[in-house]
């Protein structure tokens, strides 16, 4: 979102609850990683990256009065869903998400609520981790000129909801949690440019740039606002809005927005809750659906070989891979968290 299905997932999970609790016994066979292993002590297993390997954002969620912090963690699966390892983050205090690779190999991970950005290296060691800014930001791209692209997760001035206990923080001087807005930044954190991309605002009108691909050699950036029914598009070269790619209003095959990512050939891969669709990024068309068992599918990417795709559930923890071609499941497994998994990415070696 990345991946990226946080705040509107949690509210969604209180007025679904029982839904969810149903969806906890799938039929999906499941390898449950351990939070920790026999003696209590979190352990750094995290190997050094191999092509094909696939990256999960599974906090592990442990504070009785903020149901969105936790303990930041990676998971290391090979191609087929094995488990290889785990890294336990430093400097994150909430849910971790948004993962994806830079083109040097290195691992992004957004800790949105913290804020903080994390980075890790292709041996499997975290780097001292970055606050590029007081914001909420959540989805980074990498831009060909070598700057990035970062997405402000929140908008307006919601602090809370009833539904949950996480409070979201002002910012300095200001009366709103975000504006929803795009910022180019230097490499070295140097704030170059703003853009005030227009977000639906999701479900609950809070959600603002929560996933973002890049299109037209840089010129054009695609993004949602999770928990919406549009995906929407800025022209950065010109800085201005452009008219929506695509409109999904009151339409069943795509009940909802949740994250955006890019397939290898340039398709925008997009979850919606009850599985998740390939869509034409020039023309918005819907391509084609994949529907998967139960609801809650929400962090999604596509593989290298653009063969297949990775899809979470938020509810269960399920992790699948899809093959494109038909449709099928040929691989599963679980993180041993509900409400946690927040981000997946397949390492494309360098």
């Amino acid at each position: 979102m990345s991946s990226r299905h946080k705040g509107g997932w949690k509210i969604i999970g209180a007025l679904v609850g029982l839904l969810a609790m149903a969806l906890s016994s799938s039929s999906l066979s499941a390898a449950m990683v351990p939070s920790a292993n026999a003696e209590g002590v979190r352990r750094n297993t995290m190997q050094p990256f191999t092509r094909g390997d696939v990256f999960v954002a599974a906090t592990v969620m442990n504070d009785p009065k903020d149901d969105h912090a936790g303990v930041g963690r990676i998971l290391q699966y090979d191609a087929d869903l094995n488990f290889k390892g785990e890294l336990w983050l430093e400097g994150t205090t909430h849910k971790v998400g948004g993962l994806t690779f830079d083109t040097d190999g290195t691992l992004w991970a957004m800790a949105q609520l913290t804020p903080a950005i994390v980075q890790v290296s292709p041996d499997g060691k975290q780097r001292p981790y970055r606050t590029w800014s007081e914001r909420k930001l959540s989805s980074v791209t990498f831009a060909p000129d070598g700057t990035l692209l970062l997405g402000e997760h929140m908008v307006g001035k919601l602090t809370g909801h009833p539904a949950i206990t996480t409070r979201f923080k002002l910012l300095s001087g200001r009366d709103v949690i975000g504006d929803g807005h795009v910022f180019r930044y230097s490499r070295d954190g140097r704030l170059l440019r703003e853009y005030a991309t227009a977000s639906h605002g999701g479900m609950f009108g809070f959600l603002g740039v929560t996933s973002t691909v890049l299109a037209d050699a840089g010129r054009r950036l695609i993004y949602v606002s999770e928990t919406g029914n549009v995906i929407k598009q800025y022209d950065l070269a010109a800085d201005r809005q452009l008219p929506d790619l695509a409109l999904f209003d009151k339409n069943p095959a795509m009940p909802q927005v949740i994250v955006m990512n890019r397939a290898a050939n340039g398709d925008l891969l997009v979850s919606n809750a009850k599985g998740f669709a390939r869509i034409d990024p020039i023309s918005g068309q819907l391509k084609r659906l994949y529907p998967l068992n139960g609801i809650g599918w929400a962090a999604i990417n596509g593989s290298v070989d653009d063969r297949y795709a990775y899809v979470g559930n938020f509810w269960t923890g399920e992790l699948v891979k899809v093959d494109l071609a038909d449709g099928q499941v040929v691989a599963s497994t679980n993180v041993g968290q509900k409400e946690s998994l927040s981000g997946i990415a397949q390492y494309p070696g360098r």
